[in-house]
């Protein structure tokens, strides 16, 4: 009996011991990201931890408690600005641009706390089965290798910038979950899954 308890005990050591935090993100280093209402898991602060955390206080044998703070929420984005072109001359220039491009996954994951993230293949997943707790909509749960390439051929006008970069939307859901173990607290913090669900080139032209 000493030993088991012994062993329950060194184990729950283990699970309590902190994680740094993850961000398994590319949707972190875009541009721009704009969401329709809420905010990303980075720019929680203090105080909304304070109050989310509240939600998954309550202790139970074991598996996770879950606060969904954003669900689902649209959002769109800029990549990357691929090329951005003036014209302060006096005739029209020709201008052709090839851009080959290799997409992996539509699915990103972030974390704060002690709550990890994994890979499996090309696709990132939460530790500990926090998918399974969250119920995340089917777009979130696959994802698609493809590659493709584009030629682009435009003409910039004098007195003109033209701006070619790589515009998408997405749903992102976020917020704070708590995993426990035999009631006590193992796991504890902030979660987010950002999937693409659109992604093309978009050129602006405008006069300067």
């Amino acid at each position: 009996m000493k030993k088991l308890l012994f062993g329950i005990i060194l184990f729950l050591m283990f699970m309590l011991i902190s994680h740094k935090s993850h961000a398994d993100s590319n949707y972190q280093s875009f541009e721009e990201i704009t969401m329709s209402s809420g905010e990303l898991l980075s720019d929680f602060s203090s105080s909304d931890y304070k109050d989310y955390y509240k939600k998954v206080n309550k202790r139970k044998f074991m598996g996770w408690r879950v606060h969904t703070v954003n669900e689902d929420v649209e959002v769109s984005y800029i990549t990357e600005t691929l090329f951005s072109y003036y014209n302060d001359g006096y005739t029209a220039i020709e201008y052709e641009y090839k851009l080959d491009q290799k997409t992996t996954s539509k699915v990103s994951l972030s974390s704060s706390g002690s709550i990890g993230i994994k890979h499996n293949g090309t696709k990132p997943t939460f530790k500990q089965n926090l998918e399974g707790s969250l119920k995340l909509s089917a777009d979130y749960t696959t994802t698609e290798s493809s590659e493709e390439s584009y030629t682009v051929s435009l003409e910039v006008d004098p007195g003109t910038q033209v701006d070619l970069y790589i515009y998408g939307e997405g749903l992102i859901t976020n917020g704070v979950a708590a995993r426990y173990f035999f009631w006590l607290r193992s796991h504890k913090g902030g979660f987010e899954a950002f999937v693409v669900t659109t992604q093309y080139q978009r050129l602006e032209k405008k006069r300067i």
